[in-house]
């Protein structure tokens, strides 16, 4: 069926114009078949990444509900305490470790919780402008950047969420609606950041790095939109904690409007009065790599009459299983960063949607 003759519609944006065509003629197909597509959220549906973002807003507003006890607990939970490779150093060119990292981040946190965190002694901006919190903030995105660049992905990603634990679900949602209204409003990039040059401790003089900012991408908030109105059910899988993605995704203010039932993410463990431990919850998958898949056997197939999903998007090595297990799968969306799935863009179902890497908008050439 041509597009001229379809009734599905999608917004031509900034699509690749044969992407599109695709997607439309994909849609037509199943419209109303009890089909469903899977989307990584992202950098896929969104540009940037949600859970590094809060990550980087917790820091900047120290916005942390554990004493310095836990938090010293926390900050070195799981991690080896061996050497780190050789491009981890400071600025003196030693090679750094979690203890050295960690003991003085606690050190920094104690002064902060006394006097900001706890008690408001200084206000947000006497704060930050104290040695203790630039040597927190840079040391923090080291060791944030060290971990999985030595020891496992999983161990970074679970070290990330426990900064979240001693908080409520409602309290953690609040926090990725402040994070996610700030970061849609600043600019997207790399940020450095160096720690005190008066309070060296014993990891001396660092610099952290990361990529702030987020963006809304109109053109996969319309894609959803078409596929929910054609009978094809939403799913997101993502990588990020649960509670983010279901404000991101379903908060009518940031126009994806899935449903919250659809949303299959990262979980931690939660207290009887609804607080969040520092203890992933293993009824549910690991949602990274096989993990997605697995989440799309255990609680997406058996609605779907054991087909697995007819479109599934991503952009990174995390998404590969998902995007090439299931044999149902006609079509897989690549939205392409630079040295992610290469391995994927001749496959013959693949779509490769570019993006502007200064702006985070979608870009309709085909490189």
């Amino acid at each position: 069926m041509s597009i001229e003759n379809s009734c599905v519609r999608l917004d031509e944006g900034r699509w690749n114009p044969k992407n599109r065509e695709v997607l439309e003629k994909l849609i037509e197909k199943y419209r109303n078949t009890n089909s469903c597509a899977v989307f990584d959220w992202d950098n896929t549906s969104i540009q940037g990444d949600t859970q590094l973002n809060l990550f980087i807003y917790q820091i900047e507003n120290l916005v942390y509900k554990l004493n310095p006890e836990k938090f010293n607990e926390i900050i070195r939970k799981n991690v080896p305490i061996n050497d780190f490779k050789e491009r981890y150093r400071n600025l003196d060119g030693e090679i750094l470790n979690v203890t050295k990292l960690a003991n003085d981040i606690y050190k920094d946190y104690i002064f902060l919780y006394e006097n900001y965190i706890s008690d408001k002694k200084l206000s947000l901006k006497e704060i930050r402008n104290t040695e203790e919190f630039k040597d927190f903030r840079a040391k923090m995105h080291f060791l944030h950047n060290a971990l999985p660049g030595n020891f496992s992905e999983e161990l970074a990603c679970l070290w990330e969420f426990y900064l979240l634990s001693g908080m409520t679900k409602d309290e953690v949602k609040n926090l990725a609606k402040e994070t996610i209204d700030t970061k849609l409003g600043e600019a997207i990039g790399d940020v450095i950041v160096e720690s005190s040059r008066i309070l060296t401790g014993e990891a001396g003089v660092v610099k952290g790095i990361y990529d702030n900012g987020l963006r809304i991408r109109s053109e996969m908030a319309n894609l959803y939109h078409e596929l929910k109105k054609n009978g094809i059910d939403v799913y997101v899988i993502s990588a990020s904690m649960q509670e983010l993605i279901e404000v991101f995704a379903t908060d009518k203010s940031y126009g994806y409007n899935l449903d919250e039932d659809k949303i299959y993410a990262m979980r931690l463990r939660v207290s009887a009065d609804d607080v969040l431990i520092d203890e992933f919850n293993e009824e549910y998958a690991f949602t990274q790599k096989e993990g997605k898949s697995e989440t799309i056997e255990r609680f997406i197939r058996d609605k779907y009459e054991g087909k697995g999903p007819i479109l599934v998007g991503g952009d990174a090595l995390g998404d590969e299983s998902m995007l090439t297990k299931f044999r149902d799968t006609e079509v897989i969306l690549i939205m392409k960063r630079e040295g992610k799935l290469d391995n994927l863009v001749n496959d013959e179902r693949a779509l490769i949607q570019y993006r502007n890497f200064k702006t985070g908008l979608l870009d309709p050439k085909n490189y």
